[in-house]
């Protein structure tokens, strides 16, 4: 990716900065509602407000007045996010990679054993509401969650018999179309009512226009079937889910003789449940879940190279102008998971949930290597071919109390205790075309460990709490980061079967007000990480090792002012960073990849103009400048600072029809944020939902 560097950069940061004091906006267009319920961050129904954990939700009213190009776009804006994109979108929270945040769908917890991350494999028209909880969580929402928490929540049936749901649109940026049609509802039948919903959905896009051109290898698809159905009787409701997700994407790599292909990203889940409500005095709800969810990969990597230093350590190489190494890699993920939690009233003044879960992740991997030489002299053993088949079995169990200790003072502390095991199966290797052999396995990895996790928060009134947390996250490795040998980009990672998990504590001190058309939700945090995974360089080759730690200060703003004036209201949503990387040698930087200061400053107005009513909203959407540093203090990368000005605005048309308008990069400047490929130049998004 090209590095860009654009005078404005720090006006942008200092027109941040200074409006970090203005009343603001933690979504698209869309006000703070400190009294939404949530479940993500305690296991236990809580409102924003009394919340201890910092957590962010995108709910029905937002999504509905949002463009949906991707779940990822509908998570720009929350404090501490940031979208990763490498042809495939990803979440990153706080500074911490992809592959240390949670992507839960409904409750469960999508796996990957990529060094890349976890994508979000759903269709946004699928989604009811997304929780977003920042920082360590792992008490609750279980592996992976050291940066935090998306917990995406899916639609259930409609309250009336039959409710048909279109919605469709153009993407101007990438000349692409998104298009959804449901239909759900509610039956009353002898003895109980059934609910149910079935959907479509499908995404095409083409390469990206930015200000510079065509983006070339940036297009992608997608495509949904979901269905559910649930039988409600008394207090009892059972009910089953599927879910089928087709993902595909190229990389932009920005090199001429370098692509990366990824035909199939594909998400298969069925779940059932069972869930039972005020079953005794004390028992307020018990829910069971069991699913099955597989997920299919597929990447292709071919990469040119005519630099004879490249390819130093093989004999003989100094005659070579040119090698080309072309590596494919499927993967098949198959996971059974279950799970039971209970919800419990002991007394007037405090709630209980108590839950126990179990997984059992499968890998299959098939990866082949070919390298082409220009020099016949040159021996190299092509091409590589290997099979292997490798488990993680994790059971745990979880429980979280809350206890109000006077009248303004909650209490909220609870626990985890893990017992994982990995193993490594099955794995074979072919050399030169030759037959597959089989390699010594036996391999495995274990570990067992409680993490905790407390909360206080204290409500001097009625619209205003102070809040103070600590959690822990954990991130066990991955299957490929334990056992398997992958190649991309000319380079051999080998997996490591000694790895330790990763762990992190998060400390938090918050604010939350709500009063005279004020909102403010600010949180203060710093983590600390250690036994962070990272590949070293040997020879040829690269091993995971445990080997750095990375401490992270921060200030999460997200607010938003009523002036009362035809709807007026200034807001802003914004992260204050600095991420300190430390390497196995000793040497810390804090020039880690992590932008300073990111988000979003704007002003939205409310209007009405006879049976047509709406909201436009202005804004600035940016990030300060970043640079990394490799554990030599090396530059390896660098984007400068950018700010982008926009325009959104969403028009209801009626009681059952709503029209989602958004003008981007007005001024249609050449950026690039962090972890993504060169923005889109000036463009429209347009799309229209109508029920019936």
């Amino acid at each position: 990716m090209a590095i860009i560097h654009r005078p404005g950069a720090r006006a942008l940061g200092l027109l941040l900065t200074l409006t970090t004091a203005l009343p603001a906006a933690a979504q698209d267009a869309a006000p703070l509602y400190l009294d939404t319920i949530t479940l993500t961050a305690t296991g236990l129904p809580t409102e924003i407000l009394r919340n201890p954990a910092s957590i962010s939700v995108v709910d029905a009213s937002t999504l509905r007045d949002s463009a949906p190009v991707s779940v990822a776009t509908l998570l720009r804006d929350v404090p501490g996010v940031q979208v990763v994109e490498e042809g495939i979108e990803r979440i990153s929270i706080r500074g911490e990679s992809s592959r240390r945040v949670a992507v839960l769908i409904d409750g469960q917890r999508l796996t990957d054993h990529t060094n890349y991350g976890q994508p979000i494999l759903i269709d946004p028209s699928l989604i009811e509401r997304i929780e977003v909880v920042r920082g360590s969580s792992s008490v609750i929402s279980g592996s992976q969650a050291i940066g935090g928490v998306v917990n995406i929540i899916t639609r259930q049936g409609a309250a009336q018999p039959l409710q048909f749901t279109l919605s469709g649109g153009v993407i101007g940026a990438t000349g692409g179309w998104r298009a959804g049609a449901t239909a759900a509802g509610t039956v009353d039948l002898a003895g109980g009512d059934l609910e149910y919903r079935l959907s479509f959905g499908g995404m095409e896009q083409g390469n990206r226009r930015t200000p510079e051109g065509i983006l070339d290898q940036s297009d992608t698809s997608d495509r949904t079937l979901s269905a559910m159905a649930a039988w409600r009787q008394g207090n009892h409701r059972t009910g089953v889910e599927y879910l089928s997700y087709d993902l595909a994407a190229n990389v932009p790599t920005g090199l001429p003789e370098f692509f990366i292909y990824l035909p199939q990203r594909d998400l298969e889940k069925v779940s059932v449940f069972h869930e039972i409500t005020n079953a005794t005095p004390w028992l307020d709800r018990l829910r069971f879940d069991v699913h099955r969810q597989t997920i299919d990969r597929e990447f292709l990597n071919d990469l040119t190279t005519r630099d004879p230093a490249d390819w130093a350590s093989y004999p003989g190489s100094g005659s070579v102008t040119r090698m080309q190494v072309v590596s494919a890699s499927t993967d098949r993920q198959l996971t059974y998971g279950a799970s039971v939690r209970a919800e419990m009233t002991f007394s007037p003044n405090s709630r209980t949930l108590a839950g126990l879960e179990y997984e059992d992740d499968r890998l299959v991997s098939d990866k082949d290597t070919d390298i082409s030489v220009d020099a016949p002299a040159v021996f190299i053993p092509s091409p590589i071919r290997r099979h292997d088949e490798a488990a993680i079995r994790t059971l745990s169990l979880y429980g979280q109390h809350e206890i109000d200790l006077s009248d303004t003072l909650t209490l909220t502390f609870g626990g985890r205790w893990y017992d994982v095991t990995a193993s490594h199966d099955v794995s074979r290797l072919s050399m030169m075309g030759g037959e597959f052999s089989d390699r010594a396995t036996g391999e495995d990895n274990s570990d067992s460990r409680t993490l905790f996790s407390a909360g206080l928060v204290w409500q001097p009134g009625e619209d205003t709490a102070i809040r103070a947390n600590i959690s822990q996250g954990y991130v066990y490795p991955s299957l490929s980061q334990l056992f398997l040998s992958t190649t991309a980009g000319g380079e051999t990672i080998n997996g490591n079967p000694d790895l330790r998990p990763e762990r992190a504590t998060t400390f938090e001190l918050g604010v939350r007000r709500d009063r005279d058309g004020l909102l403010v939700d600010a949180t203060l945090f710093h983590t600390n990480a250690e036994d962070y995974i990272s590949a070293v360089k040997s020879g040829s080759s690269s091993q995971y090792q445990n080997i750095d730690t990375a401490r992270t200060w921060g200030l999460e703003l997200a607010a938003e002012y009523d002036t009362g004036f035809h709807g007026l209201t200034p807001y802003v949503s914004a992260a204050l960073m600095q991420r300190e990387f430390t390497y196995a040698n000793g040497y810390s930087t804090s020039d880690s990849g992590t932008p300073s200061l990111a988000g979003r400053v704007g002003v939205r107005a409310a209007w009405d103009f006879g049976a047509v009513q709406g909201e436009t909203d202005l804004f600035i959407r940016g990030e300060t400048g970043v640079t990394m540093r490799d554990d030599a203090g090396a530059v390896t990368g660098s984007t400068a600072g950018y700010g982008t000005l926009n325009l959104h605005s969403s028009v209801g048309l009626g009681d059952n029809t709503t029209a989602v308008i958004e003008v981007n990069n007005l001024t249609d400047r050449i950026y690039e944020p962090w972890q993504q490929a060169t923005g889109a130049g000036r463009s429209l998004n347009l799309f229209v939902t109508r029920t019936f």
